[in-house]
């Protein structure tokens, strides 16, 4: 066969299963002047107020800095990981479910994370007389590569001892509860939970927030609530010390260190 119809062959069979990943079946590839890598695009509806678009970002892939004139913008992430940047913010972890609205004028970006494709939908509203968006340039490897750092951490070390006839129940609620708030929670960014190898019913949990408000946010969770009523009778002892990090820099190297 010949060598471009079994590369073309190839191409074909790659957007049609990334098509088929999708909520929405994409339309079409989005041009390169303006994206890096694969992304895919649906226009779900137009008016001339109001845009709804899906987007797949495979591995790895973004759009360029941007802004919605005079227009609000809302991101939905539906599927995957996914990074969002303002202009002078941090770049922030997106996972499936978090949502973020844009203000009007506002200068950003969106993508895929390395490790996982993104599946995101967007409302755009579109100002009368204005373009649905403008184009500014590409973002660079370099900033996209740039790692998440959290500046106002919460770090903690949560002190439990478990009455020994719950302590197999608990130990099943601390294991729940710390696997669904990594997974859902862009804010947990650690609950590892350890057992004293001296006396079992001694439990620490390592915790880390990325800020205040994430810690609020967590403690309203459902998965959380379950384990804090569930627990509840389970629990002898808790401590909850506060912490202050003595090395704050150093921290921040820890997280240079993510795939």
């Amino acid at each position: 066969m010949d060598k471009r119809i079994i590369i073309l062959f190839a191409l074909v069979i790659s957007i049609t299963a990334a098509a088929q990943e999708t909520i929405f079946p994409t339309q079409f590839k989005a041009p390169a002047e303006f994206n890096t890598g694969n992304v895919h695009i649906s226009v779900l509806s137009r008016s001339e107020r109001q845009m709804t678009t899906n987007f797949l970002f495979e591995k790895g892939s973004r759009n360029s800095w941007h802004y919605h004139p005079n227009a609000t913008q809302v991101l939905m992430v539906l599927s995957g990981e996914a990074y969002y940047q303002e202009e002078g913010k941090p770049k922030q972890l997106l996972r499936k479910g978090d949502v973020v609205t844009t203000a009007p004028n506002v200068r950003h970006w969106n993508g895929a994370t390395p490790w996982s494709d993104a599946e995101c939908m967007t409302v755009s509203d579109i100002a009368p007389g204005e373009q649905h968006a403008v184009q500014l340039r590409q973002v660079t490897d370099e900033e996209f590569s740039t790692p998440i750092t959290y500046d106002n951490m919460i770090v903690r070390i949560a002190e439990i001892e478990v009455y020994p006839q719950y302590l197999k129940e608990y130990l099943e609620y601390a294991n729940e509860v710390d696997r669904l708030s990594v997974e859902r929670e862009p804010g947990v960014v650690c609950l590892f939970p350890m057992q004293s190898a001296e006396d079992s019913t001694k439990i620490r949990i390592l915790e880390i927030y990325a800020s205040e408000e994430a810690y609020q946010n967590h403690l309203k969770t459902d998965h959380f609530q379950k384990y804090k009523q569930g627990t509840l009778h389970m629990v002898k002892d808790l401590k909850l010390p506060s912490m202050k990090p003595l090395d704050p820099e150093t921290m921040k190297q820890i997280f240079k260190k993510q795939r």
